[in-house]
């Protein structure tokens, strides 16, 4: 009988920044504001981040609507973005996302045009990475806007609210 097995302990989940480095994303440099307010902000546990553009430097790397100037996949490839952009601040601001404790919201706003009704398959995008990074359980709730424009052109916009170990 292998008595290892039988007493080995169950191996606890890959922590967040374990997750990033399993599957190869490197985190961009977060960017910084595009106006007169901060990216982050603690008050108490939760670490409320400020709307994440599709952005690499200080330009928006997507811009357009869906529905118009991009496609469903190509507003996928901008949640993306935008998610990695919010968890790049939420690491400089926290130091580690091995802090985080839980996703408490996820806020998308997809720019469209016309009868677009896809935002919820762009909006996934951003769900899929931070499930990705954090575990099916830390999955926040979340809500899903259709709207006209968004700053810089950009087609999508995230919140993101974290509840963090202190």
């Amino acid at each position: 009988m292998n008595t290892q097995a039988a007493t080995r302990e169950p191996s606890l989940p890959a922590s967040a920044e374990q997750r990033l480095k399993e599957l190869g994303i490197s985190l961009p440099t977060p960017p910084e504001a595009f106006g007169t307010y901060v990216e982050a902000v603690q008050t108490g546990n939760l670490l409320f981040v400020s709307g994440m553009l599709p952005t690499e430097g200080h330009a928006a790397k997507f811009i357009g609507r869906v529905g118009a100037e991009l496609d469903v996949e190509g507003g996928r490839k901008a949640a993306h973005l935008a998610a990695l952009n919010g968890l790049a601040v939420a690491r400089q601001h926290l130091g580690s996302l091995d802090r985080v404790t839980r996703i408490v919201r996820l806020g998308v706003s997809v720019a469209t045009s016309g009868d677009v009704r896809n935002q919820p398959k762009v909006a996934d995008a951003a769900s899929e990475l931070l499930q990705d990074v954090f575990g099916k359980d830390k999955n926040p709730c979340r809500m899903v806007y259709g709207v006209s424009s968004l700053p810089l052109g950009t087609p999508v916009e995230l919140e993101l609210i974290f509840e963090v170990a202190r």
